[in-house]
């Protein structure tokens, strides 16, 4: 009896022993791995680790040994130009879990009516259409295409299914009214120029006009009392002189008063 009840005390001990070790084992081999959790929407995505073949997404939770990992996301079309596969490094930690989601870049082609519109990505410029650039999912917040004269355009990326975008820009006609109130304003400045200007040279040339008819009167009474010929002809050469240049500073008076007037009117008038 002694003898059964000493041995099945040692049994009871070995068992518990036996289950104490495998607990253990256990336990270390649980602590000494970390899991990776790979998110991706698409499917059919080859995932590479250490340039090793892991599969395709969807995948399950990855059970991984703790250390640094290169891990790579091969793009869905690789033929497109201007597109790369996504690549990272990533640290496995015991008992935790690594979620990634891979981000391949997208090649835009943007074109707007009318062109040599400015391209701003999040804020940042990137130069003018047609343009191409290339985005990642952390940029497609907004693309905004801006013009003078003309509103502003706003894209969400988030929206964008296609590669291209069309863009046809709207006339801003708050811009277009102050650009041609300027331009008015400065069209006045100078036909106002102008008027003045043809006014100083109409006064100028009626002064000429009454300063020459007064030396076409003066040479015409001087042949009437010429004593000689030649006096005679000589006086009246210069009285035909100075009428002819009366007529034509007489001219140029009422040409440069019309203009002036007519540039007056242009200064009050709508344009």
């Amino acid at each position: 009896m002694i003898f059964f009840y000493k041995l099945h005390m040692k049994l009871i001990i070995i068992i518990f022993i036996l289950v104490f070790y495998v607990f253990q084992v256990f336990s270390q081999s649980q602590q000494s791995f970390g899991y990776l959790k790979i998110n991706y929407d698409s499917t059919g995505i080859e995932i590479l680790l250490n340039n090793k073949p892991l599969g395709c997404t969807p995948l399950p939770i990855i059970l991984l040994k703790p250390g640094i990992y290169k891990i790579s996301a091969l793009h869905p079309n690789p033929y497109l130009w201007g597109t790369f596969d996504w690549q990272d490094s990533i640290k496995i930690v015991s008992n935790d879990t690594l979620t990634i989601q891979p981000e391949f870049n997208k090649i835009l082609h943007i074109i707007t009516d009318p062109f040599d519109a400015d391209i701003f990505l999040n804020n940042e410029y990137k130069g003018k259409s047609p343009a191409v650039i290339s985005i990642y999912s952390q940029d497609s917040a907004q693309l905004v295409v801006k013009r003078a004269g003309y509103k502003d355009y706003v894209i969400d990326l988030k929206q964008v299914k296609n590669n291209s975008i069309n863009v046809n820009l709207a006339r801003n006609h708050d811009f277009s009214g102050l650009k041609n109130f300027k331009k008015q304003r400065k069209s006045k400045n100078r036909y106002k120029t102008f008027a003045y200007s043809f006014w100083g040279l109409s006064i100028l040339s009626g002064l000429s006009t009454v300063y020459l008819k007064d030396q076409a009167d003066e040479k015409y009474n001087q042949y009437l009392a010429a004593g000689s010929l030649k006096e005679m002809n000589n006086y009246y050469h210069d009285a035909k002189k100075y009428d002819r240049y009366t007529y034509i500073s007489m001219g140029i008076m009422q040409g440069c008063f019309v203009l002036s007037f007519y540039f007056l009117m242009k200064v009050h008038s709508d344009i």
